[in-house]
């Protein structure tokens, strides 16, 4: 067999939201260990089992370890960019959550009952593209929301490390309103 050079993610940046939606659905299936080893490296790796099924164990197994390594490393550290590159785009966070349209909220709320699965139709909605630049008072606005099947298609391929941030911010805000709202009951 001819030489293949992998590229193997290393952090949760090299990781796509579609890649991770594989990884997920291969986590959550009922194949056999090796089975999903084989899909979950081929999906990050970008290359077809058929192909990996040609690798000498050892190397698909150290491949395996590395991936499976980097996806235990704890994501919840992993902070909100509200403005990023993407796909040579300019893209931020909603800039005023308050002032989110009723379709913005039913959608994101309907969205998040299959988060996984989903995950790309919530980063539409959450991130869209600048129409403006940042100012030097941290504001911007971003396009209106138009949801269509090409927007969302395009969060496919957003790097991980974006939608876990946002992810994460919104876990986070959401602890402090709990306990917010649980230490206000007790007075």
């Amino acid at each position: 067999m001819k030489e293949i050079k992998l590229r193997v993610p290393e952090n949760w940046n090299d990781i796509t939201v579609k890649q991770y939606q594989q990884f997920m659905r291969v986590l959550g299936s009922d194949k056999t260990e090796r089975q999903k080893n084989l899909e979950i490296v081929s999906a990050f790796c970008d290359i077809d089992v058929k192909t990996l099924k040609k690798f000498k164990i050892k190397d698909l197994n150290k491949v395996s370890d590395i991936i499976i390594s980097m996806t235990k490393d704890d994501p919840s550290d992993i902070k909100m960019q509200r403005n990023i590159e993407f796909n040579n785009q300019k893209y931020g966070v909603i800039p005023n959550m308050a002032e989110m349209t009723t379709g913005e909220f039913v959608d994101l709320e309907t969205f998040c009952e299959d988060s996984t699965e989903n995950l790309h139709k919530i980063m539409s909605i959450l991130y869209r593209k600048q129409t403006s630049d940042v100012d030097r008072n941290d504001r911007y606005s971003v396009e209106k929301y138009k949801p269509t099947e090409e927007k969302k298609n395009i969060m496919l391929e957003l790097p991980m490390n974006y939608a876990l941030g946002v992810l994460n911010f919104f876990f986070h805000l959401g602890e402090i309103l709990i306990e917010g709202s649980h230490n206000y009951l007790k007075t």
